[in-house]
Protein backbone atom coordinates (compact mmCIF):
# COMPACT_ATOMS: atom_id res chain seq x y z
CA UNK A 1 0.00 0.00 0.00
CA UNK A 2 1.25 3.44 -0.90
CA UNK A 3 -0.16 6.51 0.83
CA UNK A 4 0.28 10.17 0.01
CA UNK A 5 -1.39 13.46 0.72
CA UNK A 6 -1.98 15.68 -2.30
CA UNK A 7 -0.73 19.09 -1.23
CA UNK A 8 -2.26 20.99 -4.13
CA UNK A 9 -5.78 21.72 -2.85
CA UNK A 10 -7.03 22.77 -6.29
CA UNK A 11 -5.92 19.43 -7.74
CA UNK A 12 -7.67 17.56 -4.92
CA UNK A 13 -10.85 19.61 -5.42
CA UNK A 14 -10.83 18.67 -9.12
CA UNK A 15 -10.43 14.99 -8.19
CA UNK A 16 -13.33 15.26 -5.71
CA UNK A 17 -15.58 16.99 -8.29
CA UNK A 18 -15.18 14.00 -10.61
CA UNK A 19 -16.47 11.59 -7.96
CA UNK A 20 -20.29 11.38 -8.08
CA UNK A 21 -20.56 11.19 -4.27
CA UNK A 22 -19.08 14.70 -4.00
CA UNK A 23 -20.17 16.24 -7.31
CA UNK A 24 -23.08 18.25 -5.89
CA UNK A 25 -21.04 19.97 -3.18
CA UNK A 26 -19.80 23.54 -3.48
CA UNK A 27 -16.13 24.37 -3.95
CA UNK A 28 -16.11 25.59 -0.35
CA UNK A 29 -17.42 22.22 0.91
CA UNK A 30 -14.94 20.39 -1.32
CA UNK A 31 -12.09 22.47 0.05
CA UNK A 32 -13.00 21.37 3.59
CA UNK A 33 -12.95 17.72 2.49
CA UNK A 34 -9.74 18.17 0.47
CA UNK A 35 -7.93 19.16 3.64
CA UNK A 36 -8.86 15.86 5.30
CA UNK A 37 -8.48 13.14 2.65
CA UNK A 38 -5.42 11.10 1.74
CA UNK A 39 -4.79 9.21 -1.52
CA UNK A 40 -3.86 5.53 -1.20
CA UNK A 41 -2.93 2.88 -3.77
CA UNK A 42 -3.57 -0.86 -3.46
CA UNK A 43 -2.64 -3.74 -5.78
CA UNK A 44 -5.08 -6.21 -7.31
CA UNK A 45 -5.82 -9.29 -5.16
CA UNK A 46 -5.31 -7.30 -1.95
CA UNK A 47 -7.86 -7.73 0.86
CA UNK A 48 -8.41 -4.25 2.26
CA UNK A 49 -10.39 -5.40 5.31
CA UNK A 50 -12.36 -8.39 6.52
CA UNK A 51 -15.91 -8.77 7.75
CA UNK A 52 -15.84 -8.16 11.52
CA UNK A 53 -12.79 -5.87 11.49
CA UNK A 54 -13.15 -2.56 13.31
CA UNK A 55 -13.90 0.32 10.96
CA UNK A 56 -12.11 3.62 11.24
CA UNK A 57 -11.72 4.74 7.61
CA UNK A 58 -14.11 5.54 4.76
CA UNK A 59 -12.87 4.92 1.20
CA UNK A 60 -13.85 6.59 -2.09
CA UNK A 61 -12.67 4.85 -5.27
CA UNK A 62 -10.90 7.06 -7.79
CA UNK A 63 -9.77 4.21 -10.08
CA UNK A 64 -9.90 0.42 -9.92
CA UNK A 65 -12.47 -2.08 -8.72
CA UNK A 66 -13.29 -4.34 -5.79
CA UNK A 67 -15.71 -7.01 -4.66
CA UNK A 68 -17.76 -6.78 -1.50
CA UNK A 69 -17.97 -10.23 0.08
CA UNK A 70 -20.37 -11.19 2.86
CA UNK A 71 -20.61 -14.74 4.23
CA UNK A 72 -18.26 -15.92 1.44
CA UNK A 73 -20.59 -14.61 -1.29
CA UNK A 74 -19.95 -11.63 -3.57
CA UNK A 75 -22.75 -9.16 -2.84
CA UNK A 76 -21.52 -6.17 -4.87
CA UNK A 77 -18.85 -4.99 -7.28
CA UNK A 78 -17.53 -1.46 -6.82
CA UNK A 79 -15.69 0.82 -9.21
CA UNK A 80 -14.64 4.41 -9.81
CA UNK A 81 -16.87 6.87 -7.97
CA UNK A 82 -18.19 4.31 -5.49
CA UNK A 83 -17.49 4.57 -1.78
CA UNK A 84 -17.47 2.12 1.10
CA UNK A 85 -16.71 1.88 4.79
CA UNK A 86 -19.02 4.71 5.81
CA UNK A 87 -21.43 2.43 7.68
CA UNK A 88 -18.77 1.44 10.23
CA UNK A 89 -18.02 5.13 10.82
CA UNK A 90 -21.66 6.03 11.36
CA UNK A 91 -22.68 3.04 13.49
CA UNK A 92 -19.44 2.19 15.36
CA UNK A 93 -20.17 -1.41 14.38
CA UNK A 94 -17.46 -3.67 12.91
CA UNK A 95 -17.13 -4.00 9.13
CA UNK A 96 -20.17 -5.84 7.77
CA UNK A 97 -18.31 -7.25 4.76
CA UNK A 98 -14.89 -8.13 3.36
CA UNK A 99 -13.46 -5.96 0.58
CA UNK A 100 -11.23 -7.64 -2.02
CA UNK A 101 -9.54 -5.50 -4.64
CA UNK A 102 -9.92 -6.93 -8.15
CA UNK A 103 -8.07 -4.26 -10.18
CA UNK A 104 -5.32 -1.97 -8.94
CA UNK A 105 -7.10 0.67 -6.92
CA UNK A 106 -6.54 4.33 -6.15
CA UNK A 107 -8.74 5.53 -3.29
CA UNK A 108 -9.31 8.63 -1.23
CA UNK A 109 -9.46 7.85 2.49
CA UNK A 110 -11.17 9.76 5.24
CA UNK A 111 -10.50 8.87 8.89
CA UNK A 112 -13.34 8.44 11.38
CA UNK A 113 -12.50 11.51 13.45
CA UNK A 114 -12.28 13.69 10.31
CA UNK A 115 -15.50 12.18 8.93
CA UNK A 116 -17.37 12.94 12.16
CA UNK A 117 -15.94 16.46 12.33
CA UNK A 118 -17.16 17.12 8.78
CA UNK A 119 -20.65 15.89 9.69
CA UNK A 120 -20.76 18.02 12.84
CA UNK A 121 -19.55 21.21 11.20
CA UNK A 122 -21.00 21.11 7.69
CA UNK A 123 -24.75 20.73 7.11
CA UNK A 124 -24.38 20.13 3.34
CA UNK A 125 -21.98 17.25 3.85
CA UNK A 126 -24.07 15.82 6.71
CA UNK A 127 -27.20 15.92 4.54
CA UNK A 128 -25.48 14.22 1.61
CA UNK A 129 -24.01 11.48 3.82
CA UNK A 130 -27.34 10.92 5.60
CA UNK A 131 -29.09 10.43 2.26
CA UNK A 132 -26.46 7.92 1.11
CA UNK A 133 -26.51 6.00 4.40
CA UNK A 134 -30.32 5.66 4.31
CA UNK A 135 -30.07 4.49 0.70
CA UNK A 136 -27.46 1.87 1.64
CA UNK A 137 -29.50 0.61 4.60
CA UNK A 138 -32.55 0.22 2.34
CA UNK A 139 -30.47 -1.63 -0.28
CA UNK A 140 -29.17 -4.06 2.35
CA UNK A 141 -32.64 -4.95 3.68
Amino acid sequence: MLRRRINNKNKMIQILKNIPFFSTLSDQDLQVIAEKVTMEYYPASYTLFNEGDPGDIMYIIKTGSAEVVRNNAIVATLGAGDFFGEMALVSDEPRNATLKITAEMEVLTLKKEDFRHLLETNANIASMVSYEVVKRVNEND
